[in-house]
This record gives C-alpha cells, sequence and structure tokens, in this order.
C-alpha cells in the first residue's frame, strides 16, 4: 500500500523533500532527550487579535506600561477571561472578547499625577480582530495530514506565548528563556552570566513537545555606574578611571554604555522607582558644564549639587550622563538597573569563562533540565489550565541507533595501516600519513627577544618536527631551515618578506612552509602575518606559540604536522573503501559553505565561505572567502557563481573527472530560511554548473547541518554511554523529536570532553542523489572520521567544518577598516553604540599559488 501523502495546503511555504524511510543499521537504543510531550492542547476557539499603539513604532517598554494600564486591564477583562499578549502587537483569547471586533482607547499614563504643562502622555490603543487560530490544522500538519503553511505557523507561535505568559511575569524574558539573578556568575570587564531556562514549543512526528534546557547570557552588572565602568575598562579604581576618561579614547568607551537603564537615590526614596535611560555622554565634566537657574543665576552642574544636595562631587571632570529628556546626570551618582542583557560580544578571557561555567556533565545538566520544568510549574500554572494545555512532566525517551565506527586506513609501514576506532578517537603513534609530502624550504621566523628565548631553544624545536614528520611517512630535505627573529622597527610584511627571502635563498627554491613563532594567542600579529602569506605571498605559514616551542613536545608536534602536511597538499587519512559510500562510483564532488556574521553592533560586512573537495576520497578541501553584504544569510548570486565554478574546475584539475553528483552541505541557516536555500542558493549553484558547460547538471542533494538548537540526547542505560555520562559516537535520532514529515535526524559523532554532548541537527531539504538512508547516514557519520587535523571524529561534518574555518581565516583578506579602532576614530556610530554599515567590498583575493590548498586548516 503507497504511504499516504501530507495535504498540500495552497498557501504552502515550503516544498521540501519528504523523508524517505527510516535508518536500521546500527545497535538499537533507547535515550531520553530534553522534551516534554504535550498531554492536549486546547480545544476551545483561540482568537487572535492585532494590537496597535499609536501610529506604531514605539518602544515595547512603552508599550508593555500602555498594556498593562488599570484602564485597558479594565476592558480586557470584561469578558472575564485571560488575555495573552506578546508585548508588541498581538494579543489573543480564549474565545472572542466582549468588545466584538473592534476596540479603541486612550489611556492617559499620567493620570492621576500633577499635570505637565506642554506635555502628554495620552496613547491611543486600537485592538482588532484578526484571526481564529486553529488548533484542528496543527493537529493534521504533526499527523503528517498537511503541510507547513502560516495558519500552522500561527498556532505554534500562540502555543509559545501561551507557555511564557507566566513565567514572564515573574523572571525576565529575553526570546524564549527565562532569567533570574540568583546564582550569577562575575565576569570581567562589569559584566556577568546568568542562567536561566530555554522553553520551546516543537511540532514533531505525531506529538507537540516542549523543548526544555538550560540557558545561559551575559547581563551588565547591577550597581554604581562608576564601578561597573571601572570593571569594563579593566582598570583598579574609579580614580583611574576618571583619569582614563580625560582623554578622547577613553572617552569612546563610553559608546557601549548608551541604552542602560539607571536610577539615582540622592533625590530621596520616592524616586528609586524611576527609571532613566542614557542616551550619550557629555564632552565637559560637571566642573564645567553650566546652566542658568530659574533666579537667571548660572551655575556649574557640581556647583549644583553642593548647593542643591550637600553633594560635593569626587569625580567633577568625568562627562556628564544625557538622556533623550536633555537631563544631564553625574556618572559617580547614577546606579545601573538589574536585568541588562549585555548585547555585544564578549572578548575571548570572557569566553573561556563562560565555557567553565556552562560546561555540565550530562548527569548535571539532565537535573538542571529536569529542576527548570518544575520551576515552570506548568501542573500549577493557570493561564495554561484556562487553554487546557496539559504537558506531560517526564523527559521523552526515544529509540535510536550507535552506528558503527568507520574502517580509517593510513600510510604503508604503519602500525596499522586499517584501522577501526573505538569510542571516536584514536592514537597516531607508529601511524605513517596516508599522503605525506616532502618538506624542502622552508624557515622560521620568531617574535620573541631573542636574549629570553635564543636560537638553541628554536633549533630544538625544529629538530623535534623534523623527527616526527619523518616518523610519520615524510621527507625532510632541508634540515636547517634559516631561524629569524621579528624586528619591531619594520612593519609585518617587510618581516614576513624577509623570512620569504631567506627561506628561499637557502636552497634556491620558492618556500612551501613559513613557521612563525607567537608569544600569545592574540589576533596580532597573527592577523598580518596570515594576510602577508594569504594574499601578498602565497606561501602556507603555520603559526606556533613560544610556550609550546620551549617545550618542543612530540605530541604538540605532531598536531602541527596534521595542519602543515594538509597545507602542503598532503593527506593524513582517508576511509576505507567499505566505509565511504560513493567509493567507485560516479565522481562526487562535497561541497561545504557557511557564512558568518560580524560582533553584534559592528558595521562590518558578513562573510560567506565555501569549500569544495580536491580528490575522489573527500579528504582534501579547497575554500575561497568573500564579503556578502551585511547581515545577510543567503549567499549570493555572484558569490555563488564565483564559488561554485571555481571549485569544480579545481576538482577536474586535481582528478581528471568531472562531478556527476553534488552533495551540498550548509551551515547556519534557520528553519525559516530553508526555502530560501532552495529557491536562491540550489538555483544558482544550477546556473554555476550550466555557465561551465552547455547542458551540465550534476544531481544535487542540498543539507542543512545545524548546531543552533537546544535538544540534548542522553543515555537511558549504562549500554549507551560513555565513562562520562555522554552518549557514544555515532548515536542517532530520528524519531520522536524530529520534524512531522521532513527527512532530518540528529547525529552525535564525537566524543565530549567537556559538558554535554550536542548532537548536530541534519536536514535533508532538496535530494536529486536519492542515496539510501543507511548510507546517506553512515557517509555523514564516517566523514568526521577524517577531519585533517585530528585523531578523534569531530562534531559536524568536515565539508562544513572547513567552510567555518574558512571563512574565519578569510576575514584577514578584508579590504575594510578595523572593527575596534577606525570605526571609533572616525567617531561613525549609532545612537547605542553601534557602528553603522559601511561600503561593503570584496576581500583581497588569495594568492595565485594558494589555489587549491588548505591554507585555512
Amino acid at each position: 500500500m503507497p504511504p499516504v501523502l501530507p495535504a498540500q495546503s495552497p498557501l504552502a511555504l515550503t516544498n521540501l523533500v519528504k523523508r524517505p524511510g527510516y535508518g536500521t543499521v546500527g545497535t538499537p537504543t533507547k535515550f531520553y532527550v530534553n522534551h516534554f510531550r504535550i498531554a492536549s492542547f486546547p480545544d476551545v476557539e483561540v482568537v487572535q487579535y492585532d494590537v496597535q499603539v499609536n501610529a506604531g513604532g514605539d518602544t515595547r517598554a512603552l508599550i508593555r506600561k500602555v498594556w498593562n494600564s488599570p484602564v485597558l486591564q479594565e476592558r480586557l477583562g470584561e469578558s472575564g477571561k485571560p488575555v495573552i499578549f506578546d508585548g508588541n502587537r498581538l494579543a489573543w483569547s480564549r474565545g472572542p472578547l466582549a468588545f466584538g471586533d473592534e476596540l479603541s482607547v486612550v489611556v492617559d499614563l499620567d493620570e492621576g499625577r500633577p499635570a505637565r504643562p506642554g506635555r502628554s502622555n495620552k496613547h491611543r490603543v486600537l485592538i482588532r480582530k484578526a484571526a481564529i487560530v486553529s488548533m484542528q490544522i496543527l493537529d493534521e500538519y504533526i499527523n503528517n495530514r498537511y503541510s507547513m503553511d502560516n495558519e500552522v505557523l500561527v498556532a505554534i507561535n500562540f502555543l509559545d506565548h501561551l507557555l511564557r505568559e507566566t513565567p514572564s511575569k515573574r523572571l525576565i524574558a529575553i526570546k524564549r528563556s527565562f532569567f533570574q539573578s540568583q546564582g550569577a556568575s562575575p565576569l570581567d570587564g562589569g559584566v556577568e552570566a546568568w542562567k536561566g531556562i530555554f522553553q520551546s514549543v516543537r511540532a514533531s512526528m505525531g506529538q507537540l513537545t516542549v523543548n526544555v534546557d538550560v540557558a545561559t547570557t551575559v547581563f551588565w552588572s547591577a550597581g554604581p555606574l562608576i564601578e561597573v565602568l571601572t570593571k569594563f575598562m579593566g582598570l583598579r579604581s574609579p580614580d583611574d578611571t576618571a583619569n582614563r576618561l580625560q582623554n578622547p579614547n577613553g572617552r569612546r568607551e563610553l559608546r557601549r554604555f548608551r541604552k542602560l537603564s539607571f536610577y539615582i537615590k540622592y533625590r530621596g526614596p520616592e524616586h528609586e522607582k524611576k527609571m532613566f535611560i542614557i542616551d550619550g555622554f557629555s564632552e565637559d565634566g560637571a566642573d564645567t558644564t553650566t546652566f542658568t537657574t530659574k533666579e537667571g543665576e548660572t551655575l556649574t552642574v557640581a556647583q549644583y549639587f553642593t548647593r542643591t544636595y550637600n553633594i560635593r562631587l569626587r569625580y567633577p571632570t568625568m562627562p556628564l550622563i544625557k538622556t533623550k529628556k536633555g537631563a544631564s546626570f553625574p556618572i559617580e551618582l547614577a546606579i545601573i538597573q538589574e536585568g541588562q542583557r549585555y548585547p555585544y560580544k564578549i572578548s575571548d578571557r570572557q569566553t573561556a569563562e563562560m565555557i567553565k561555567i556552562t560546561a555540565q556533565r550530562p548527569d548535571v545538566r539532565m537535573n538542571a533540565i529536569r529542576s527548570n520544568a518544575r520551576t515552570l510549574g506548568w501542573d500549577n500554572d493557570p493561564v495554561l489550565k484556562a487553554y487546557n494545555l496539559r504537558i506531560q512532566p517526564d523527559m521523552l525517551v526515544t529509540d535510536g541507533r550507535i552506528l558503527p565506527p568507520p574502517v580509517i586506513n593510513y600510510g604503508p609501514g604503519s602500525k596499522k595501516v586499517s584501522l577501526q576506532p573505538h569510542d571516536g578517537r584514536w592514537n597516531l603513534i607508529g601511524q605513517k600519513l596516508a599522503l605525506p609530502q616532502k618538506l624542502e624550504s622552508w624557515g622560521v621566523m620568531v617574535f620573541a627577544d631573542n636574549r629570553r628565548t635564543p636560537e638553541q631553544v628554536i633549533q630544538n624545536f625544529v629538530r623535534t618536527f623534523i623527527n616526527v614528520h619523518r616518523g610519520h611517512g615524510g621527507e625532510v630535505t632541508q634540515m636547517t631551515p634559516p631561524i629569524l627573529y621579528a624586528s619591531a622597527q619594520r612593519d609585518m610584511n617587510t618581516n614576513v618578506r624577509e623570512i620569504f627571502n631567506a627561506a628561499g635563498n637557502a636552497v634556491r627554491k620558492r618556500p612551501q612552509l613559513l613557521l612563525f613563532v607567537l608569544p600569545s594567542k592574540g589576533a596580532e600579529p597573527y592577523n598580518s602575518i596570515k594576510a602577508a602569506c594569504d594574499i601578498g605571498l602565497g606561501v602556507c605559514s603555520q603559526c606556533v606559540q613560544l610556550r609550546h616551542v620551549e617545550q618542543a613536545k612530540p605530541q604538540y608536534c605532531a598536531n602541527v604536522d596534521l595542519k602543515v602536511n594538509s597545507k602542503l597538499g598532503g593527506t593524513n587519512v582517508f576511509l576505507d573503501k567499505n566505509s565511504y559510500p560513493l567509493y567507485n562510483k560516479e565522481p562526487t564532488i562535497i561541497l561545504g559553505a557557511d557564512v558568518s556574521h560580524p560582533a553584534p553592533g559592528s558595521g562590518r560586512a558578513s562573510f560567506a565561505s565555501m569549500v569544495g573537495s580536491l580528490d575522489l576520497q573527500a579528504t582534501r578541501y579547497a575554500g575561497i572567502v568573500n564579503t556578502n553584504g551585511h547581515r545577510v544569510e543567503v549567499i549570493n548570486s555572484r558569490n555563488i557563481q564565483v564559488f561554485v565554478t571555481t571549485l569544480l574546475r579545481q576538482f577536474r584539475s586535481n582528478t581528471g573527472k568531472v562531478p556527476g553528483r553534488i552533495f551540498y552541505f550548509r551551515d547556519g541557516v534557520s528553519e525559516g530560511q530553508y526555502q530560501q536555500i532552495i529557491d536562491q542558493e540550489l538555483v544558482d549553484i544550477k546556473k554555476a554548473c550550466e555557465s561551465l558547460s552547455a547542458g551540465y547538471k550534476p544531481f544535487i542533494t542540498v543539507v542543512i547541518c545545524s548546531k543552533r538548537h537546544h535538544s540534548r540526547v542522553f543515555p537511558a542505560s549504562r549500554n549507551g554511554g560513555d565513562r562520562n555520562g555522554n552518549v557514544l559516537p555515532g548515536t542517532i535520532i530520528e524519531r520522536d523529536i524530529t520534524h512531522p514529515s521532513e527527512y532530518d535526524f540528529y547525529l552525535v559523532s564525537h566524543v565530549a570532553l567537556q559538558g554535554t554532548a550536542r548532537p548536530v541537527h541534519y536536514h535533508v531539504i532538496h535530494d536529486e542523489n536519492q542515496m539510501p538512508v543507511d548510507y546517506f547516514q553512515a557517509f555523514v557519520y564516517n566523514m568526521c572520521y577524517v577531519f585533517a587535523r585530528a585523531t578523534t571524529s569531530v562534531s559536524l561534518c568536515p565539508p562544513v567544518y572547513y567552510a567555518h574555518l574558512a571563512g574565519q581565516r578569510g576575514r584577514v583578506h578584508e579590504e575594510t577598516r578595523d572593527e575596534d579602532s577606525a570605526s571609533l576614530i572616525s567617531g561613525r556610530t549609532g545612537g547605542s553604540g553601534a557602528e553603522e554599515p559601511g561600503e561593503v567590498k570584496d576581500v583581497k583575493p588569495l594568492h595565485p599559488s594558494l589555489a587549491g590548498t588548505m591554507w585555512y586548516i
């Protein structure tokens, strides 16, 4: 009997691949997943309303005040039904409200207060009946009898807000997460990490679930602004802060404090509830900023505070806070309100601290998730009861499988030419690289003082590295590469050119590799070195840390050797023919693509990157990058054309074959953008193929890879987990929490060294190759064992991983200004401290000598 196909809505939003079946290979195992089944959802009529305050465009804070005003709440309460509001434009009720189809109300937020001449605080609210939310269609959708359309989205959106209504009144709500300050962990820089609860409704196979997880985000520290500012600047005391703010560079650091809410205490307790918002800062301090009193007297701000409040300012030279309403306040008297999210990119040090805070062992995370579910209190939630929404209190148990690990092959003479890793890792000792490269022209440059780091230390490291490379099957003909020390008096290009020339002259051959010894992991001189080598000289570069060079451990040298061999064109390991489903089949190119965006508030461009396999075993990948507009997720047509044609030509140049199949792995795309990838990127890929040769139409499969989700998997028995309590590599979930009808699965392909393993969600959205399910799942999983620079299976399939690395490295090729300095010098920032987007220029092109290499690895 043929399968029943889902009904196609006339307004379907997507037309993606349907699930062709389920995998069968592997060991069947049961797992806990952090989803809770919705036992019943509203069987009553739910009415959606559009809400408009004034002409629209007001802040959410004002909209909330208007919505919560007694006048409006009294009118809404006439029906005796709980009304849910999204805080912006939508509201819902159980059945129609008493006012009918439309309600217009004028709300005066100053009612009961003394009138303020010339200022009105009246706001008109218009509420209109917009739609009936269909729960029946949602039920049809999860049971694979209806396709995704706007009615389904409306129903899921309503359920999400229904779940948020009660927690948002007692916790700080940020999208689908809820936070409270209890147990906050201080970080460097005047900020702190808050732990919270994530909660989201998910439509899955035959059921609705609530996905519950832990959430962590960064908030500004509450307290005196001057203390927070001192920590933010990394200074010891407010006295140092006052001195720092005397120069323009110091004052520019204040831009990140714009839009922060604060209150004051010096006017008395009754004024502490009144909030002010920082709009900017003055150039002058309280000692030189003057104003005229009602009596006509001219006073400085410092004199005013002494006379009126008997407060002698300790730091009168500091800039003053300015608000939109024209008021000025001394920094030392402002107190930052609690619960304000820090919207900027955190530093490397803060990131390291965050990882320590968020990395939880599986048992700890599982208990935290269960505790979060209890904190949400679904059973006692009056709003959920009113809408007849019931949620089961126990985590779902699902059937999954553990895929067998692949067999991987090393070079002749290895201790084990073929080996099947256990627990996702293996040892390189005694192994020969599959295709080791000869090192015959190279040099070393040291960015350290030669008195602290004498040349003998560098020579010792070079000897160890040579021994390691030869031990892994490589040949080294230049045993004593030139070693030079970088000069602080010369620019980076001059320094790099000097070692390039010295390396080439030593053996009268163009250098293959330049090795740079750096004192730390900082962005500089790393970025400048990479730019000089990638763009100007066209030579592979490898940076190593000084502390590791001084120790010269063979294990570290082996890790470096994996990168070096890959950059020189070698292959470290490949899949055995029985573990590679495409072996001896039609030539196939694997493409991986990613779009990365700059830090929040930055005016820099987004970056698109794409890699393509260069060999029939899909172990080596060429990479190409370019700018991609401002915060644009879909790769533009011009980039796709250049990327795909370049990578296809390089595949043909290396293999002598034209690929008849393309597997396109795409990272960083949200569910709402899947159809855009089909409609734009896939169409552009096909056009690029056609442009190479009329009638060239390879079969294409498009796979979205995502780690940005909150689904976690836990072993339900000892057999399904490792010694840390994480699920084993190869764990695959394709039931209960996957899409009702489309082709997706969750895969854990790695060993989690710390914390709880995060599965990658693979979603096939277009499939012309129609590889059998078991073969495709093995194809994705097995590729994770041949990531060039690791002796472990990795969490994400290599083409996407490589695209991400290429995108990171490609930023050093950018034509635009430096994010942290040039924009500040020009003063070109928006009101919130964000940079205005600048002109988007193409990156500087990669040197032709590096085309077709893994320059980014």
